[in-house]
């Protein structure tokens, strides 16, 4: 168990021992939102659940299209394809999704269907 996970089970013990959220906070210097989080974390997963957990998104709304994929969108646009049809001729030929927005913005950006 890491360092910051046996610090926040002893804030769940001290909790569980004096059953007050108020005194808890204030003895361990924490406020009753991080100690609500931790406490229903410990409840659904036990001590695991008190470890640290990534604050990576699961998706990149974001998400950067390489010249590759650039180039499969231009090569469907040159045959008179619209976005909708593109976006599934992309996942048909090369099992690759995108967003209509996505390809909208690559298509903008190059200034093709305007």
């Amino acid at each position: 168990m890491s360092p910051e996970a046996k610090k926040r089970l002893r804030w769940i013990e001290v909790y569980e021992a004096t059953g007050h959220a108020g005194r808890t906070c204030l003895k361990c210097g924490i406020s009753r939102p991080t100690l609500r989080k931790w406490l229903m974390r410990y409840e659904a997963e036990g001590p695991a659940g008190l470890e640290t957990h990534s604050r990576r998104p699961n998706r990149s709304p974001n998400r950067k299209v390489f010249k590759q994929h650039e180039q499969w969108i231009l090569d469907l646009r040159k045959v008179q394809l619209g976005a909708r049809r593109i976006q599934r001729e992309l996942i048909w030929r090369h099992e690759w999704k995108l967003s209509l927005a996505t390809i909208h913005k690559v298509l903008k950006r190059n200034l093709i269907g305007s």
